[in-house]
């Protein structure tokens, strides 16, 4: 009798164990918060932004969205869901979000929301103290969640305040001028960059740069997203305040549409005009629209032309249907800096292309209103007639011949980012409702180099979505000494890399494309 139940205990364990490896609970998120009311002059729709996912093979089946009492759909977008919520009257409501999938289960989470009819000018803080360091806590990397006031035409303009202090770590802040940015998370998880920072060489400073562009991201529970491209020589300790001015605005919505974000070489022999074509697609509802585009270049040397692209002075054309349109002048005078950050030491004072030592870069706009209901095809083409010779891309470069080596590290790249920014009375939701390409740029690869150490002649092994991929090895203070690019996957797994004539010491791969970024140390012996 004892082995009877013993049998039949095991049995209903078992069950009770393959029912639990078939539940799949489903996962939701919004950015609604319950640390800021819902401010509106006017009763006016506001976007609740949803997030719900769950284990395949199961599925979400609905979003409902039950505010005070009654339920609402909400409506699927790629990566995300929404509720266009009018709210009836002033004061308090309850909203229940639940995620339901096709088996059954499913999440719910409350929000008690007070909607304001007024509106008072506020400072919010989201970063604070936040110290960057190669391999510290915050390993070239911050990544956070915070919160902010959520409204429908009840501010009118927004600054953001960067504060850049030496931390308290070895070294202090860094000796040199890093890339940097500070990124939102949109709703569908697309990372959309908020500012392009240039870090000074050894001191903190203080910025501000509006950001009223992005007022639509700005609202509710986010994440904030840091980088610093630093090496080991020092860090950085970042807090930023953004100020929202109470005033009506000229229009209550908005809408950021990502264009480029990505690195792409400039000069390349094998691919002149890197940048692809974007189709646009502006609604009639749209009444005002701009492209707003941040383009930083970096690398030179002697073993690069022209001292590109950081020192040279580009022009770019933007071509609408194929018919230049726009010109940008991508230069910047440093001295005086821009942010008067002073005390810098290093080659602070020279003008350098779209950005200076220890300043956010501003960004150049150029008007699209007159393209509101229309579809057409957006270029970008770098300084037409450039040329870098010293390119590992280039058929005609013999190391040692045409120029000393034909893979060094500082070959020109210009990092863009551009934004189409709609405005409108009518009410707008992010998403693909124009044609939204969206950049997946977060992943992470695991890089294997065998032999580590090594005598300089090693291989690599990785994994990474297919695309055009740049690799370069870099010195512990983050020079680039040389530099690959491949075209596939394949094309880097099967190339055997000689760096036999770099110094012994120890030295950083580091990987990049449009997908993502990895980094490797490496010892040569």
């Amino acid at each position: 009798m004892k082995k009877n139940y013993l049998l039949f205990a095991l049995a209903f364990f078992l069950q009770l164990s393959v029912f639990a490896e078939n539940l799949a609970i489903p996962e939701l998120t919004t950015r609604l918060t319950e640390d800021y009311p819902l401010e509106m002059p006017v009763l006016k729709p506001y976007p609740i932004y949803m997030n719900a996912s769950v284990d395949s093979p199961d599925s979400i089946s609905e979003v409902i969205v039950n505010i005070n009492g009654t339920d609402y759909p909400a409506v699927a977008e790629t990566g995300f869901y929404y509720l266009l919520w009018t709210p009836a009257n002033y004061g308090a409501h309850t909203i229940v979000i639940t995620a339901k999938t096709t088996d059954g289960d499913e999440t719910s989470l409350t929000r008690t929301i007070t909607v304001n009819q007024t509106a008072n000018t506020q400072v919010v803080r989201s970063l604070e103290d936040v110290v960057i360091e190669f391999t510290g806590q915050n390993d070239r990397w911050y990544y956070g969640t915070h919160t902010f006031p959520q409204f429908v035409g009840a501010y009118n303009d927004m600054n953001a305040f960067l504060e850049v202090e030496c931390p308290n770590i070895s070294g202090g802040c860094d000796d040199w001028d890093r890339w940097a940015f500070i990124d939102v998370k949109a709703p569908d998880g697309n990372w959309i960059q908020l500012i392009r920072y240039i870090t000074p060489y050894g001191v903190g400073c203080n910025h501000e740069l509006e950001v009223t562009d992005y007022m639509s991201l700005l609202q509710g529970e986010v994440e904030i997203r840091v980088f610093i491209d630093t090496w080991g020589t020092g860090g950085w300790q970042l807090t930023l305040d953004t100020e929202y001015t109470a005033g009506a605005p000229q229009y209550a919505y908005s809408n950021v549409v990502e264009v480029w974000d990505d690195g792409y070489a400039f000069g390349d022999p094998a691919n002149l005009q890197p940048v692809e074509t974007f189709s646009v697609d502006i609604p009639a509802q749209v009444q005002a629209s701009h492209l707003r585009v941040s383009n930083t270049g970096h690398g030179w040397g002697a073993n690069n032309t022209a001292n590109a692209a950081e020192f040279f002075n580009a022009t770019h054309y933007f071509d609408i249907n194929g018919a230049q349109t726009f010109t940008q002048h991508l230069w910047n005078q440093c001295n005086p800096n821009p942010d008067n950050c002073t005390g810098q030491q290093g080659t602070w004072q020279y003008g350098r292309a779209g950005w200076c030592p220890g300043a956010i870069s501003p960004p150049h706009i150029y008007d699209f209103t007159q393209y509101i209901g229309t579809t057409f095809n957006l270029d970008y083409r770098f300084h037409p007639n450039y040329q870098d010779n010293c390119h590992p891309n280039n058929p005609n470069c013999v190391s040692g011949q045409t120029c000393s080596d034909c893979n060094d590290g500082y070959n020109p790249i210009y990092y863009v980012d551009t934004h189409i920014i709609n405005q409108s009375n009518n009410p707008m939701v992010y998403g693909n409702i124009l044609g939204v390409n969206t950049i997946d740029n977060t992943q992470v690869y695991d890089i294997s180099v065998f032999p580590n150490p090594s005598n300089g002649i090693f291989h690599i092994k990785t994994k990474y979505p297919e695309s055009i991929s740049r690799l370069t090895i870099n010195t512990v203070d983050g020079k680039s000494v040389k530099a690959y690019y491949f075209n596939s996957v394949a094309e880097l797994n099967n190339y055997s890399f000689d760096v036999s004539n770099l110094a012994k010491g120890v030295y950083f791969i580091n990987l990049e494309n449009s997908y993502g970024t990895g980094v490797k140390r490496i010892i040569l012996e």
